[in-house]
């Protein structure tokens, strides 16, 4: 038996469809004599009723830039309405769902609003749940409570870094982050469709990744992950498998360690407020020489300014929005692929 954490991103929970998915994957953990707790983020993204976005547009009809208080409670309550939503429906299918705010589950943090950093989570009121007929707590991501008690978020993707930090409180086996792709991939599979999934990724990877744009995971979901030793997975809400491991260097997990050549870890993109991309390709520490070299004669014909990096194993180009998908599959196509060894023949 072991304890799990699933996370569940805003995709996961938009639609009935999507839930369907969620409620399989739940009961899968359970069939299996598993421990399992919830933490879900806000339903779907800007224009869906419950939205993050959409419920602080409401708040901006009245004043463009409201007060960080008011804007932290307000982003707040799309967690708080899907840790009911899902609860109940939990609950319908025959699996006692418990809704748990920040409040009831004992998630503290210091920092200013809008970017807070979980500094603990009361793993007895959890734990109090979980015994009570074995019951699945569904806790509220991305907000906490400061020393004053009120409410604070934890930054956009905050909800993966409540999954960790809950997942450390109760020194879970793995805090699993279901998404609407299969693991990490070396490029955004949305973008560059043959872009390989990782089969494991070590923290430090996973954290430079996420810095420079990644959005498969939070990067300080990362960082706390290997403060406290908790092993991630990235996987699919809509498919089986495994997914993407994320741990310390030298976990004995039997993963194949898949970079391609150069030591390639991925390739990421921030959008800047500008409408210009900063895309980034980032190469295993210590490993980045040659694939910076690699990088810079691939982005050559395309006339980009390089950005100036305190990261030797990593180089950013700056691009137009209109540039970047062909300056991406350029990056791509001389970093990214990995070439498998060919089978042994037999003789005779």
């Amino acid at each position: 038996m072991a304890l799990i954490i699933q996370k569940f991103g805003g995709t996961s929970l938009a639609d009935a469809k999507a839930r369907k998915h969620l409620v399989a994957k739940v009961r899968q953990a359970r069939d299996l004599g598993n421990l399992t707790v919830l933490v879900v983020s806000a339903m779907g993204r800007r224009g869906a009723p419950y939205a993050t976005d959409t419920l602080l547009d409401l708040l901006r009809d009245f004043d463009p830039k409201p007060d960080g208080m008011t804007s932290d409670l307000m982003a707040s309550c799309g967690e708080t309405i899907s840790a009911c939503v899902i609860a109940t429906l939990l609950r319908k299918e025959g699996i006692p769902g418990v809704p748990m705010t920040a409040y009831t589950a004992g998630i503290k943090a210091d920092g200013p609003f809008g970017d807070a950093v979980p500094t603990g989570v009361d793993a007895r009121a959890i734990f109090d749940r979980l015994g009570a007929g074995g019951a699945v707590p569904v806790i509220t991501g991305f907000q906490a409570l400061d020393r004053a008690n009120n409410i604070v978020t934890l930054g956009r993707g905050g909800s993966d870094t409540t999954a960790v930090a809950v997942g450390a409180a109760l020194k879970a086996d793995f805090v699993d982050i279901f998404t609407d792709v299969p693991g990490v991939a070396k490029a955004d599979p949305r973008l560059i469709e043959d872009a390989d999934f990782m089969e494991f990724l070590d923290y430090g990877s996973m954290f430079r990744l996420a810095k420079y744009g990644a959005r498969v995971l939070h990067d300080r979901s990362a960082q706390l992950a290997e403060q406290s030793g908790i092993l991630i997975r990235v996987r699919s809400t809509f498919s089986d498998g495994e997914g993407t491991l994320i741990g310390p260097e030298g976990v004995p997990h039997g993963a194949l360690k898949r970079r391609g050549p150069c030591d390639f870890v991925g390739l990421a993109s921030l959008l800047d407020r500008d409408g210009s991309r900063a895309v980034t390709a980032v190469f295993a520490n210590g490993k980045g020489k040659d694939g910076v070299a690699q990088a810079l004669h691939a982005a050559h014909p395309f006339n980009v300014m390089r950005a100036l990096l305190d990261d030797p194993d990593a180089v950013t180009f700056r691009c137009s929005q209109e540039a970047y998908p062909e300056l991406a599959r350029a990056l791509y196509a001389a970093l990214g692929p990995v070439h498998s060894a060919p089978e042994p023949q037999s003789i005779g």
